[in-house]
């Protein structure tokens, strides 16, 4: 697995209300949404996008929220190397309490959930 990892977003509403239709996992700094591919092309691709909803503060905070969610998910995934399943397509969503948390825990967090997947 190459060392810096490419997300290909989730493009238009469409796609994400088909992953948003799927199965989730609950934590109190995020919730992952995640839905099998239906293209046998993107198999090798990771699906994947990070969200924080307008009501969670302004630009800045919610830009903040999904740089360390993106990059906690870069690391989580390098950790679990070959348990990642890229069969899926994923949209995680922030939530307030991920703006203050320690990075660390974080990605402490994404690993395990992933994990459990």
């Amino acid at each position: 697995m190459p060392s810096t990892i490419v997300f290909h977003s989730l493009s238009g509403s469409k796609e994400f209300k088909e992953v948003l239709s799927g199965k989730k996992v609950n934590s109190n700094l995020f919730t992952i949404f995640y839905k099998n591919k239906n293209n046998t092309d993107q198999d090798k691709e990771i699906l994947l996008s990070c969200v924080a909803a307008k009501k969670l503060g302004n630009a800045v905070k919610r830009n903040r929220m999904r740089r360390r969610l993106k990059m906690a998910t870069r690391k989580a995934i390098i950790e679990i190397k070959n348990n990642f399943k890229k069969k899926f397509k994923y949209a995680i969503f922030a939530k307030p309490k991920i703006y203050d948390e320690n990075f660390q825990n974080i990605v402490n967090e994404l690993t395990s959930k992933l994990r459990s997947i």
